[in-house]
C-alpha cells in the first residue's frame, strides 16, 4: 500500500471510531471514548492484506475465530476503499 493509499485508510479508521498508533507495519486501534478499555493491533502482511495479530481488554475476542474474521473483513475493506479511492 503506497503512503497515499495508507493515508486514507487511517482516515477511514479515524472515522470510524479509533484512535490510532501507527508503528510501520503494524497499526494499534484503540476505539474512542472514555468507556472504552480496549485495543486491536493489525498487521499489513502484504499478499492477504490487514489482519489481526492482538486484541486486549473489552475487545480480546477479537484475537480469534469469527469475530476476528469479522474484524479483518472491516479493516479490509476500508483498505480497498482507501487504495480505489487514490487511484481515481
Amino acid at each position: 500500500m503506497n503512503s497515499k493509499a495508507k493515508g486514507e485508510f487511517l482516515k477511514k479508521i479515524s472515522v470510524n471510531g479509533f484512535s490510532i498508533e501507527d508503528n510501520g507495519i503494524r497499526i494499534t486501534l484503540r476505539p474512542r471514548g472514555s468507556e472504552s478499555i480496549a485495543e486491536i493491533t493489525i498487521e499489513d502482511d502484504g499478499a492477504n492484506g490487514w489482519r489481526v495479530v492482538s486484541a486486549s481488554g473489552s475487545y480480546a475476542g477479537f484475537a480469534r475465530g469469527s469475530k476476528r474474521s469479522y474484524f479483518e473483513t472491516y479493516i479490509n475493506q476500508w483498505a480497498a476503499e482507501a487504495i480505489l479511492l487514490v487511484a481515481e
